[in-house]
């Protein structure tokens, strides 16, 4: 027997936003291809979104389009929250240029027709696109990943970093609170109907730290009361 309660579900939910928190496997983190920045590799994105949500992932709506020489894409990352089950949606972006053979000697030092170059569409490498698209996707991926939490890297690159901050963290850190009323009354509904002792002392259990007390005596009258009827 178990009763819904706010609290709890806040606790889980805080506890699981606190691992999506955590800062990134050093393993998972390499230099982009121009050495410029840090990246969490699209193999540990996946990875870690099978472990977080389960495998209750996908995306959709991928989209693309070419401009000059790049090709540009967004995406709806879809995970279902395994504390509430509602899916959530996060859409990514990225771009990748196209690659085209190299320039000339004869105009690589004039920026002007070095950039012509690189837009010319018969200057394209045979194999730009069947490389670029992959690629895009995943970069697109791992776009949408980011905006979940630090784990997925969404503070590499940055100077001025927050840090999460939950409502509260655990039990043990706050004050024993009142067991909210509806829940009193489902308990006490519970005992009247002469449901089974043993699953409502079960479920007393699961709500132990939030029960006063007073609470608790008081259950333990109406137990007591049931079990003279």
């Amino acid at each position: 027997m178990r009763y819904p309660i706010a609290d709890i579900n806040i606790d889980a939910l805080q506890k699981f936003q606190q691992r999506l928190n955590n800062e990134p496997a050093l393993e998972s983190v390499e230099l982009t291809p121009d050495k410029k920045a840090s990246t969490v590799v699209i193999s540990h994105i996946e990875m870690t979104l099978d472990e977080m949500f389960f495998g209750q992932w996908k995306t959709e709506n991928f989209r693309w389009q070419t401009i000059a020489n790049e090709v540009q894409g967004t995406l709806e990352l879809v995970v279902v929250h395994p504390v509430t089950g509602y899916e959530i949606r996060r859409t990514g972006a990225a771009s990748v240029v196209i690659t085209v053979d190299r320039v000339p000697e004869s105009i690589k030092d004039d920026p002007q027709l070095r950039n012509q170059w690189a837009l010319s569409p018969s200057n394209k490498k045979p194999n730009a696109m069947d490389m670029a698209f992959p690629k895009l996707k995943a970069e697109c991926l791992k776009n949408a990943a980011q905006s979940l939490g630090k784990l997925f890297g969404r503070d590499l690159n940055r100077k001025n970093k927050d840090a999460y901050k939950p409502y509260k963290i655990t039990r043990k850190d706050v004050p024993i609170a009142k067991l909210p009323e509806h829940t009193m009354a489902l308990i006490e509904q519970s005992i009247q109907k002469g449901e089974d002792e043993f699953e409502i002392r079960q479920a007393m259990e699961e709500l132990a730290e939030l029960i006063t007390p007073e609470q608790k005596a008081h259950i333990e009258n109406l137990l007591t009361q049931k079990s003279h009827e």
